[in-house]
């Protein structure tokens, strides 16, 4: 499980996962919806009520950005795209597909789909809040006043979505367009992220400029500073990201690893595999398996788990990571997925394996750096 993440529930074969900092914006949404926004739309209300909406507004509103992000990840599988999950974190959340789509056309849809989404969502809530308002009993003006603010907040998001400033989604949807007319992907990715870096340069200027100039100090200037800082970290590692997969794109596992090591067997005690083989070879880990046949791997801080007066004790299979734990990826897949793994997990390599279960290789992170690297040196030699 990747640091500060878990799993809520799947919907529609995509795992639907929340960042610890979503809980924190969602106590923060009610709170400050609670104190605010609800006294002001139903005054003379006690303090419970104005909780109880508080948080039926923040939970819905999260609901909301989670309609958004399916339709992105709906729209990506229509496209033929693998969407690993949806992310909910401080920001909102994140639909996170595999690769880039092949076609620019393919990228407009999949952007534009989910500001249009959040677009639909304000005309569903506000139509709603018309049929309740004006409300014949006291239910109904609490559930008005619900959908208004739903249908304010859904709008805004597809106007915030849509500023063209990678990776926002209007960013992709003008990357898209860049690149339908330029037919060049990488060109069209860097000037999408030069706006979203002046958009996120612009957000901070202006955060700063309302927190300490414009009288007073308001803090909700260094809210607006702090999203721009935010979307200047994702723009850059985003554009990073993009180079990354469009220079991996068609390698595959087989044209990168490393061919495949010596096994341990999971008999061997901690101390034989220490003093014969991590040691000597300076190895951070080791497959292990007998007849080629791999069973698991060990790493150093699998050893370091257990005190070193056990370690001509215990046996490398009992402290070895295998079964549904155990990562591993084959020849023909794409050097993208693997990359991918290895920024998921905790580990720094993925064994490489035949549809028979048989060791063929390792692919390390350090592997692929050197591999990109070279690749690099190499194109710059050429120009």
């Amino acid at each position: 499980m990747k640091s500060g993440v878990f799993k809520i529930v799947t919907i529609g074969g995509v795992d639907i996962k929340a960042h610890w900092s979503w809980l924190l914006i969602l106590l923060l949404f009610t709170y400050q919806l609670a104190t605010l926004y609800f006294p002001n739309a139903l005054p003379g209300e006690s303090e419970i009520v104005y909780l109880a909406l508080g948080l039926v507004a923040a939970l819905l509103l999260f609901v909301s950005v989670l309609v958004h992000e399916l339709s992105h990840a709906f729209m990506a599988r229509a496209r033929g795209l693998k969407v690993r999950d949806i992310v909910l974190f401080i920001f909102g959340g994140a639909a996170n597909i595999e690769q880039e789509p092949e076609k620019p056309g393919d990228e407009f849809l999949i952007a534009v789909v989910g500001p249009l989404t959040s677009i639909a969502l304000a005309a569903l809530f506000y139509g709603l809040a018309l049929i309740v308002d004006p409300p014949m009993r006291r239910a109904g003006a609490f559930a008005a006043s619900v959908l208004q603010y739903l249908a304010f907040i859904n709008f805004m998001l597809a106007l915030f979505n849509m500023i063209p400033g990678f990776p926002l989604d209007g960013g992709r949807v003008l990357r898209s367009i860049i690149w339908g007319v330029t037919r060049n992907f990488q060109s069209a990715t860097r000037i999408a992220g030069f706006f979203g870096q002046m958009v996120a340069y612009g957000f901070i200027f202006l955060g700063l400029y309302q927190t300490f100039f414009q009288g007073g100090f308001d803090v909700s200037g260094l809210w607006l500073a702090f999203i721009g800082w935010f979307l200047l970290n994702a723009t850059q590692q985003s554009v990073a990201g993009s180079t990354i997969r469009n220079i991996t794109r068609g390698i595959t596992v087989a044209q990168v690893m490393q061919q495949a090591p010596t096994m341990v067997a999971p008999h061997y005690t901690l101390a034989h595999l220490l003093t014969q083989f991590m040691l000597p070879y300076n190895l951070r880990a080791m497959p292990v398996g007998q007849e080629g046949r791999l069973e698991g791997i060990v790493t150093q801080s699998d050893i370091k788990d257990v005190p070193q007066d056990q370690w001509g004790i215990v046996t490398v299979g009992n402290v070895m990571t295998a079964g549904d734990n155990l990562r591993t990826v084959s020849p023909q897949d794409g050097l993208e997925r693997a990359m991918q793994l290895l920024s998921e997990g905790d580990f720094d390599q993925l064994p490489v394996v035949d549809n028979l279960g048989k060791l063929v290789g390792m692919l390390s992170r350090a592997h692929v750096l050197r591999w990109l690297q070279i690749r690099d040196e190499l194109k710059m030699r050429e120009t």
